[in-house]
């Protein structure tokens, strides 16, 4: 063989070996290779009447779950559906719409409530007028209950919105999902290649800046229940991050990490302190299942334990879910009674579970 020939041959199954590799990563990564052991789902409860509950509050006062509704697949079609809010109390009885005043086209995504301090409770929720925009809808709950709409929010950084988590009547922290738009040529290499390009923002009233960098698809976000440290769960990066806060600034500081081997969606706070996550053991089927709804998605739900004097996060599978009871689980809350409902982005019900509590 020739030298130049000899070269381009190297040069060929070095790139070979290159693309291989990322491959196999991705594929690791996506968790391709590792094998499921479901347990948990089996004492669960359907609670039908939505297309996608992808997030869900629990609001103390009324003692009822607001649920955010969407159908992202109309979204994928390029003809979003209406997206909507329901109530759901856990005592009994049906899903039911929570009516609202904001004008204009409504998409929900993440939600966050917060007691204000004269006792009134204000719902924070994403908005996607578009499929390429993004906002943050403020709305104080009225008995009934059903929402009255006091500001929309917006600013240049709001690129791809995730998920919310108020501190103050009209301060929160919001998760930037990709930073690059989704028009772009940008968001598939983005996706794809798991470039750590998305982030958290603090909005403090006024304006967005940016609170955490260098995340990959960053997800759920939620504040402890003494405002002390803020947590962010990464999908593609597949970890889960606690942040100190000031509460004077809004500014973080990194304090712990950890690898949770699946892609980590949206983050409860149980009274206890202890954080329910809904994860996606298995990303590539997650996304055969939102083309194709006969396509099932392992579901997950872990709880967490912050043990702070040592940095440490201590995680536990609660439940794990081949994707015949529900698939592409996105939230999992702790309700008072001892129970766990837990949404899904894409499936037509939720469910509600009687976890082992030892665990």
């Amino acid at each position: 063989m020739k030298p130049r020939a000899r070269v381009v041959a190297l040069v060929v199954v070095g790139l070979a070996l290159v693309l291989g590799g990322f491959v196999l990563s991705t594929l690791h990564a996506a968790g391709a290779f590792s094998t499921l052991a479901p347990h948990g789902f089996e004492r669960c409860a359907r609670i039908e009447g939505f297309t996608g509950s992808e997030d869900a509050v629990f609001d103390a006062a009324s003692g009822l779950v607001f649920f955010s509704s969407q159908d992202f697949r109309s979204v994928q079609a390029g003809a979003p559906s209406p997206g909507a809010l329901f109530w759901w109390a856990p005592s009994g009885g049906p899903l039911t719409t929570l009516p609202h005043d904001l004008p204009g086209a409504f998409h929900p995504h993440g939600l966050g409530l917060l007691r204000l301090a004269d006792g009134a409770r204000r719902l924070f929720v994403v908005n996607h007028p578009t499929p390429t925009s993004s906002q943050v809808e403020a709305f104080d709950v009225i008995d009934g209950p059903a929402l009255k709409h006091v500001r929309t929010f917006t600013a240049p950084e709001f690129i791809s919105l995730n998920d919310v988590a108020p501190v103050g009547p009209e301060q929160f922290y919001v998760t930037l999902d990709a930073g690059t738009r989704a028009d772009s040529l940008g968001r598939a290499a983005e996706t794809f290649l798991r470039l750590p390009w998305a982030g958290l923002l603090w909005f403090d009233g006024g304006k967005a800046t940016v609170a955490a960098s260098g995340l990959r698809y960053a997800n759920g976000v939620a504040v402890s229940n003494d405002g002390a440290t803020v947590y962010v769960s990464e999908t593609t990066g597949r970890r889960l991050l606690a942040y100190a806060r000031d509460a004077a600034s809004g500014a973080l500081t990194l304090r712990v990490e950890h690898a949770a081997g699946s892609g980590l969606d949206n983050i409860s706070v149980a009274p206890d302190g202890s954080l329910w996550v809904a994860a996606h053991p298995k990303m590539l089927e997650f996304l055969g299942h939102a083309k194709d709804p006969a396509h099932h998605s392992p579901s997950q739900v872990l709880r967490v334990r912050h043990d702070v004097a040592a940095d440490r996060l201590e995680v536990v599978e609660v439940a794990l879910d081949d994707g015949a009871t529900l698939s592409g689980s996105s939230v999992a809350l702790p309700l008072p009674s001892g129970q766990v409902v837990v949404g899904a982005v894409f499936e037509r019900h939720a469910l509600r579970c009687a976890f082992d509590a030892a665990l």
